[in-house]
């Protein structure tokens, strides 16, 4: 069974629906008002956990309803929630979402993500050794980020990071990642110029570039030095928030496997994601993921 640390945020997500977005001082009506737990880090190790892997959370909440929230969620789908701080001082991070039929608004207010510091990370280098991956994202402080790679690599784990949202690194730390799972607008600000294509970029990367292309599918560097297209699973999508997620838990989960079939699994995992709403909503298990036909 894979062991993976998830290093990242934890958000309550509040989502509601508009049939357009609001003029600024103008007051409009929305749909019901949904609240579920979000995060790059939270959805990422949830996905990955209910695939089967073992997953140990290290994150931040406030002491309040939606931290309570955030760990029950966690522990639910089987992610072992010791080693997430519990601050008195800072709220659990939130993300504001106001939807329409066409696109999205979103605000993530500052909060408990934002006090996981280098100390923090230093102190669990026990819990570092004892997991296979380590997966990170960049929705907690850079020098946070930076440290936990630094330690990833330092022991020897595979370090995979998904750069989201964008917040530049230093090409010395970027070179000690594994595997780096950016989305097709992300991956650019991984170029050495700013007239680099996608496809320069991935073959020039000294670190294998997976990147993922929505309802495309995935480009990668393949073992003869060319781009390859994997297509995406053909499914009848109902809300795609969450995929990129999927795909990143899921891809960490199977690596063990093999880094052909983490890709087909992730893939599959990520399609079988937007058949449900929510971005936790529709993760599949590992028996439903074996159980679906895929044409």
């Amino acid at each position: 069974m894979q062991r993976i640390l998830v290093i990242g945020s934890l958000n309550a997500d509040l989502e509601t629906e508009v049939a357009r977005f609001p003029k600024p001082g103008e007051t409009l009506l929305g749909g019901p008002l949904r609240v579920s737990c979000g995060g790059k880090g939270n959805n990422q190790a949830v996905a990955a956990a209910r695939l089967g892997a073992k997953v140990t959370m290290l994150g931040a909440v406030g002491e309040d309803n939606f931290g309570h929230m955030l760990l029950e969620n966690l522990k639910k789908n089987n992610v072992n929630t010791d080693s997430i701080f519990i601050r008195k001082d800072k709220p659990s991070a939130t993300a504001l979402i106001t939807r329409t039929h066409k696109d999205n608004h979103i605000i993530v207010t500052d909060g408990a993500n934002n006090t996981l510091r280098p100390k923090d990370i230093l102190a669990a280098q026990s819990l570092v050794e004892r997991n296979d991956v380590l997966l990170l994202q960049q929705e907690i402080p850079l020098e946070t980020q930076i440290t936990a790679i630094e330690i990833g690599y330092q022991l020897g784990k595979l370090v995979v990071l998904n750069p989201a949202p964008v917040r530049p690194l230093p090409d010395e730390i970027i070179r000690k990642t594994s595997y780096l799972l950016p989305n097709e607008h992300e991956i650019l600000a991984l170029g050495k110029n700013a007239n680099e294509t996608i496809e320069e970029i991935i073959l020039q990367s000294e670190i294998p570039i997976v990147m993922t292309w929505g309802d495309k599918g995935i480009l990668y560097k393949g073992t003869d030095n060319k781009i390859v297209h994997k297509p995406a699973y053909t499914v009848t999508p109902m809300d795609t928030t969450g995929a990129g997620d999927t795909f990143c838990g899921a891809f960490c989960c199977f690596l063990s496997q093999g880094f052909e079939i983490a890709l087909q699994k992730a893939l599959q995992a990520s399609a079988l994601s937007v058949t449900h709403f929510g971005a936790q909503g529709g993760m599949p298990t590992l028996e439903e993921l074996e159980a679906y036909s895929f044409s």
